[in-house]
């Protein structure tokens, strides 16, 4: 690792672990991560209740006593289980928070690192250079460090993913590892096994349909021990996550803004203004299959929602997209400086950097070249996000994944500002 890239890892990682400090983090049994991880130690599996307060007496008494009243697979197993594994040598308490978010300080350490490699493959050493050192003015990133919500796994899994797919494109071998790196991001956010799928099918673009088998066969034996978990558990096949129409309801429903949070910055969940949904969930019996039934609650008032005025549907996600790439206003701190301003910045530069890709991959149509990767994952999330909701950790992580794209802008500056930061070595694509 070059001498300027080692201060940036570690300046990384000195930067997290002191806003770890300076931001004192909520309660932590706001987030799903820690309260799976805290069942899991207590005997109780690998589960916790569905998410709702219920207004059913007897249901809220069966809720408050039993914290795995009914299997669960309302998230991916990786964080959680990375909590658990923490949390069975330092105890769930204060001191097990601070170590686990002290570990992923740590693991975001590599953001620059992997953010240069990636680049390089695009750009010059110094523009490389000037993106890996963005990571550590993006206030967000180093604050995705400071909270169990999982976000700087999915970063830093995210980066790997694409160096890796580069990696097979430029040297068409180790296919396998592209498969395991895709696999373990699935069990981190469920929406890398279709992203995953397409990327596993980089190969093809060199004709190599082999690679592509390996590499999807791959991520298949790595997600494969989580889906037969839950098919046993559940007693019918399920997928990584349980509830994939609620997470398109927060963004498909009478008060939907594109942001996981109302007009009014109420955030939007089962609760007071949904009487109907908790209605319904309150009057679902508790089985084996709770989980899975609760969800067509949601896919019907999603659905319905949709059908009422398709266009209104198609236009609030064109906003989620927008909102995805610039602020989100409904978010309760829009206001702060410290949140729009890096975030605007960054997304707009991105931005900008996106376009360049995609001109740059339209003009020379070399479709195996190393930005091919990277604007695969930029406009598969975005698709994502479009269709279900936005919240600031998604951005987090998005931008982040996305950083190298700001070399490309780099490039585009005066040399000698690029000279006189990051020093007189010669730069070349």
């Amino acid at each position: 690792m070059r001498s300027p890239l080692l201060w940036l890892c570690l300046a990384s990682a000195a930067l997290r672990i002191a806003v770890l400090f300076a931001a004192p983090m909520a309660d932590p049994q706001e987030y799903e991560q820690v309260v799976i991880a805290r069942n899991l130690l207590a005997g109780d599996g690998f589960a916790m209740a569905w998410p709702y307060q219920p207004v059913d007496s007897t249901r809220a008494v069966l809720w408050a006593s039993d914290p795995t009243p009914h299997p669960s697979a309302f998230m991916p197993p990786f964080v959680p289980a990375v909590a658990a594994l923490v949390f069975s040598v330092t105890g769930s308490g204060t001191t097990g928070i601070l170590a686990l978010l002290i570990l992923q300080s740590l693991v975001g350490a590599a953001v620059p690192w992997l953010v240069y490699r990636i680049a390089r493959r695009m750009a010059s050493h110094r523009a490389s250079l000037m993106a890996a050192a963005w990571s550590l003015l993006y206030l967000p990133g180093l604050l995705s460090s400071a909270t169990p919500s999982g976000a700087v796994w999915y970063a830093v899994g995210g980066l790997v993913v694409v160096y890796v797919a580069q990696d097979v494109l430029q040297t068409q071998r180790r296919y396998w590892l592209l498969g395991v790196a895709i696999g373990l991001l699935a069990l981190m956010r469920s929406e890398f096994v279709a992203l995953g799928l397409v990327l596993c099918a980089v190969p093809l673009l060199q004709r190599r349909w082999k690679g592509a088998l390996v590499a999807a066969a791959m991520l298949f034996v790595v997600v494969s021990p989580w889906v037969i978990r839950n098919t046993v558990e559940f007693g019918k096949p399920v997928g990584m996550i349980s509830h994939p129409w609620r997470e398109i309801w927060r963004g498909a429903n009478p008060y939907a803004s594109g942001s996981g949070y109302a007009a009014d910055g109420v955030s939007i969940w089962e609760g007071d203004r949904y009487p109907e949904i908790v209605a319904r969930l309150d009057a679902l019996p508790v089985t084996q299959t709770y989980e899975v039934e609760a969800d067509t609650i949601f896919r019907e008032a999603a659905s319905g929602y949709i059908a009422a005025d398709p266009m209104r549907w198609v236009v609030l996600g064109c906003k989620k997209a927008l909102m995805l790439w610039t602020i989100d206003p409904y978010y309760p701190k829009a206001k702060s400086v410290l949140y729009v301003v890096p975030t605007l910045l960054t997304g707009l530069t991105l931005l900008l950097g996106l376009g360049l890709a995609i001109r740059t991959l339209l003009r020379s149509r070399s479709w195996t070249s190393g930005l091919t990767p990277l604007v695969l994952v930029c406009l598969g999330l975005t698709g994502v996000f479009a269709v279900t909701y936005v919240l600031p950790r998604y951005q987090t992580y998005l931008f982040t994944i996305a950083l190298p794209l700001i070399a490309l802008v780099a490039d585009l500056l005066p040399r000698r500002w690029l000279s006189a930061s990051f020093g007189a070595e010669s730069a070349g694509h």
